[in-house]
């Protein structure tokens, strides 16, 4: 989410809206002159570094304790009080990215009190709502407690009028940059994507099945891996790039296959676009999301996409089996629908057309961009009266 909102801000700059961040933990590596003697990890608790501007906004930093507790809590948001109460020429409006905890809610109070409007996004799927009831009396209290919610998923919208929450909810496409994000259209991107290919050994005539994401239990890599080892059998041209950290477990099915020179370690890397218009196929088996912008990002790049169901799932990313291919998830139904879309050509173009049409026509991150705007300028107001 926090990725996702940073390439908001030049667009909300754009608009109008003056944009200031404050974050616990830091997005980029660079330090300004400031920074030398007294780096983000020599820095103790609750210190202020130098700010710096991030895309164009200015950017707040405040050192936090390494571990989760009480005294973290208290020093983030008694700097994001201090943050929102500076003197501004217009109101503030207090967009929360963090992941939102009851013991929030005295500080939330402090916010709106002193005049500013709240707002927090819920961009993925709860992993509590299973849990004892006084757990989800804690986070119906704090989620209304806030003037607005944005969230990216009308399963999670309706979720959270389940558990009681009455405050106003807003559903807001995360919104894909089209700009980056499009098939190869120019000889830039064929040479990108050649270049991108000679770099992990393919050769062009093999077939690439990309996965983007972390590398962990909820994100599937074991299930994609032991369904790719059964698209070896068929296909053993192709390749499998991952673009996050290995886990042992991950590693071990790697190694144990008819081709771990086939799949390819990226790690993080900024230029995902990239990536999309090398591969052939992508892929999410995912088990909890809000709406995933890598499916989006994939569809809008022409790819044809496999997803499983997740927690989650909503007409976020369009209509199964028209804009993206609905598969079960456990290895061989991945494994058998990823061989139907190799062997049939023109199935995988059908698909990758239809869910380009879809995000172009639904998704656009400008139009995304337009509804946050009103909505901050309509907070504004209320936070206006506050005063």
């Amino acid at each position: 989410a926090q990725n996702r909102y940073r390439s908001y801000i030049p667009g909300l700059l754009d608009r109008g809206l003056d944009v200031r961040v404050m974050t616990g933990t830091p997005q980029i590596q660079e330090r300004s002159e400031a920074d030398t003697d007294k780096s983000w990890y020599q820095a103790a608790p609750g210190t202020w570094l130098s700010p710096i501007t991030l895309d164009g906004a200015p950017l707040e930093r405040i050192r936090l304790p390494d571990s989760k507790s009480r005294s973290r809590t208290q020093i983030y948001y008694d700097a994001l009080l201090e943050v929102c109460q500076q003197p501004t020429e217009g109101p503030t409006v207090a967009q929360l990215l963090t992941n939102m905890r009851p013991q929030a809610l005295p500080w939330l109070r402090r916010l709106k009190a002193s005049g500013v409007a709240t707002v927090y996004s819920v961009s993925q799927f709860p992993t509590w709502q299973q849990k004892r009831i006084f757990r989800r009396r804690g986070y119906q209290r704090v989620y209304n407690s806030f003037d607005a919610l944005v969230t990216n998923s009308q399963a999670i919208e309706v979720f959270l009028r389940e558990i009681g929450v009455t405050t106003r909810i807003e559903y807001i496409p995360n919104g894909v940059n089209l700009q980056r994000f499009h098939p190869p259209r120019s000889a830039e991107d064929q040479q990108a994507r050649a270049s991108l290919r000679a770099r992990f050994g393919i050769p062009e005539g093999h077939k690439v099945i990309v996965s983007v994401g972390a590398i962990m239990p909820r994100k599937g890599p074991d299930i994609l891996l032991q369904a790719w080892r059964q698209v070896l059998q068929d296909w053993p041209d192709t390749h499998d790039p991952k673009l996050q950290k290995f886990g042992a477990d991950v590693e071990a099915l790697v190694a144990s296959s008819a081709a771990p020179e086939q799949v390819h370690f990226a790690g993080i890397v900024d230029d995902v676009d990239n990536y999309l218009r090398a591969a052939d196929l992508f892929v999410l088996a995912s088990s909890r999301e809000g709406t995933p912008n890598s499916v989006l990002e994939a569809m809008a790049t022409g790819l044809p996409c496999l997803v499983t169901p997740f927690l989650g799932i909503s007409a976020g990313i369009g209509t199964a089996d028209e804009h993206y291919q609905l598969v079960a998830r456990e290895p061989g139904a991945i494994a058998a629908a990823l061989k139907g879309l190799l062997r049939d050509e023109a199935l995988g173009q059908a698909f990758g057309q239809r869910g380009q049409r879809y995000v172009v026509e639904n998704v656009d991150q400008q139009h995304s961009l337009d509804h946050y705007t009103a909505l901050y300028q309509e907070l504004g107001e209320l936070a206006a009266r506050r005063r």
